[in-house]
């Protein structure tokens, strides 16, 4: 895990790599459902043993996921200390006109656990799954698309291009960011204003470098003469095995529970 960025592929032969790439696509498309379904507490509770399961089988430390993510722990303090002083309910505590309730304690812990078990599921999606192998889960799982004149494979590519250098993107943004500070931009000022304008001298040179690396993304895709057709022929066909068919069933009593609750 040391140096791997947040969503980055890693490779592996684990049971979760194993599995069919449109398993887990359809697998972290269920998760989000439920999820957002409705805020109920079991339901959330299966979908966080969910998720701690396939990182244990995936071979990916949780606690190390968890640190990434300090980045995101401003939003998510925030989304619980709003959902606990908004929502009517029993008082708990009261402060200065400020009422803390208990439904809202409640609500704002759900809310807190449904967005990271979005976010990790979508990690666990990408750090087990290539691009190539995204790319084709897609294209096959929207296929019937295709009949109607939608280029799938074309969409397909794209997604799995965009996925793949979301990392990258954000190691470039770290490097930049790094670099600036050695030069005196003032980006951990303790005036909020100083800090929003000191973001361009970051935002300026990953907008030049993203443009730079599409470009010659590009250029090197002509040079292998990508015509963006779909393929008729694959090296690897995907297809289904049982590990599969006990995902889909495991899948199938989540989204009858959440549906029936």
């Amino acid at each position: 895990m040391k140096g791997v960025k947040l969503g980055q592929f890693m490779q592996g032969d684990t049971v979760i790599h194993r599995l069919d790439p449109r398993t887990k696509i359809i697998g972290c498309l269920a998760l989000t459902f439920t999820v957002l379904l409705k805020a109920d507490a079991f339901i959330v509770l299966i979908d966080a043993a969910l998720l701690v399961l396939g990182f244990q089988l995936a071979q990916v430390p949780l606690n190390r996921m968890l640190r990434r993510l300090r980045g995101l722990w401003l939003l998510l303090g925030l989304s619980f200390v709003l959902q606990a002083v908004i929502t009517d309910g029993q008082a708990l505590l009261a402060v200065h006109g400020v009422t803390v309730t208990r439904e809202g304690v409640i609500q704002g812990g759900l809310t807190v656990f449904r967005l990271a078990a979005l976010l990790l599921s979508s990690c666990l999606l990408t750090m087990t799954t290539s691009p190539i192998q995204l790319a084709s889960g897609l294209e096959k799982l929207l296929s019937p698309l295709s009949r109607i004149g939608i280029p799938v494979h074309k969409f397909a590519m794209l997604i799995s291009i965009s996925l793949r250098f979301i990392p990258v993107m954000s190691e470039e943004a770290e490097i930049v960011a790094r670099a600036q500070r050695s030069r005196g931009a003032p980006l951990h000022s303790s005036r909020l204003l100083i800090r929003i304008k000191s973001v361009a001298a970051v935002l300026l040179p990953l907008l030049a470098a993203s443009l730079q690396r599409a470009g010659d993304l590009a250029v090197a895709m002509e040079s292998r003469c990508y015509w963006g057709g779909a393929h008729l022929s694959r090296v690897q066909r995907l297809r289904y095995g049982h590990k599969d068919c006990v995902m889909f069933g495991i899948l199938g009593l989540l989204i009858l529970l959440s549906a029936c609750r």
